[in-house]
């Protein structure tokens, strides 16, 4: 009886002339590429301010763990931004290696790094050099609730020519994951 049905339902479906399935629109992406608002100033050797962050392009590809990280996770944010007025693109890189959640993490729990797309030119927090007598680069990073935003303020070494605090970074930060 069932085979009988669903012969009698392709026959209706061919005389009624339908042969093609409607498809409804796909969804459409959480934000756009470009829109994740920044609020971050940059002094040192890299002056500057960063706004937003630029579209996707090649290999430059935006990415946020935002809420999907769990504890013990890695959660990481990487963007590219304009920071000055050349228009030079720069990526900054933030790296939690042991996620706790929401809250303030420093120096020792996450790794920061600036750094120009060809790799040129970079800036990163560096750990303490106990032979050398030197601390560790001060960060403080902050999560909101939403793992999606928080502040920064890091000083980070200038990986070519090692000078510590060359390029210090602070203000708010916006991601979306």
């Amino acid at each position: 009886m069932l085979r009988l049905v669903g012969i009698v339902a392709l026959f209706v479906l061919a005389a009624c002339n339908q042969t093609s399935v409607k498809v409804g629109p796909s969804p459409s992406p959480v934000l756009a590429q470009g829109n994740w608002n920044q609020n971050l100033t940059l002094t040192g050797d890299v002056p500057g301010q960063i706004t937003s962050i630029v579209p996707d392009q090649g290999t430059q590809q935006t990415f946020c763990s935002g809420a999907k990280a769990r504890s013990g996770d890695t959660w990481s944010d990487s963007f590219y931004a304009s920071v000055d007025s050349s228009g030079d693109e720069w990526q900054l890189n933030i790296v939690i290696e042991n996620f706790r959640g929401p809250g303030t993490y420093l120096e020792k729990d996450v790794k920061m790094s600036l750094q120009a797309p060809d790799n040129s030119k970079a800036w990163l927090n560096q750990d303490a050099d106990a032979a050398a007598s030197l601390a560790a680069d001060k960060v403080t990073f902050t999560m909101t609730r939403n793992q999606q935003s928080g502040t920064i303020d890091a000083f980070l070494t200038n990986a070519i020519s090692g000078k510590r605090g060359a390029e210090h970074i602070a203000g708010s930060w916006n991601c979306r994951g």
